[in-house]
């Protein structure tokens, strides 16, 4: 297990130094200078959250394009953009990861309430 601990730190190392998690972390930066901003993107995910979260909708595409109307301006503001842009690469790249790291791996969790 001590490999497989150190292999994982090397992995860390090397995805802190690509370039994808340098951008990120540029953008997070960037947006964080900007309180207003920041606090306004948190706003509208969670607004989005909540709308495709919510079976009671009848319409969620309707709600989803009344929020983009509504924060237009900061979905479309370049700090705001670049963020989520950098934020999408970081988690494919993450994804392909945990995808890499799974291959081939033959395991059952067993639910004990199953039995």
């Amino acid at each position: 297990m001590t490999d497989t601990l150190e292999l994982s730190r090397q992995l860390n190392a090397c995805i802190k130094d690509s370039d994808v998690y340098k951008n990120y972390q540029y953008c997070k930066d960037k947006l964080r200078q900007k309180p207003e901003k920041l606090q306004q993107l948190m706003e509208f995910r969670k607004k989005n959250y909540e709308i495709q979260n919510n079976e009671m909708l009848d319409n969620p595409y309707d709600e989803v394009n009344n929020l983009f109307m509504e924060y237009d301006s900061i979905v479309h503001d370049t700090i705001v953009n670049d963020f989520i842009r950098a934020e999408q690469k970081l988690v494919r790249m993450m994804k392909l990861v945990y995808e890499q790291i799974a291959d081939d791996l033959d395991f059952d969790i067993i639910d004990e309430d199953a039995r």
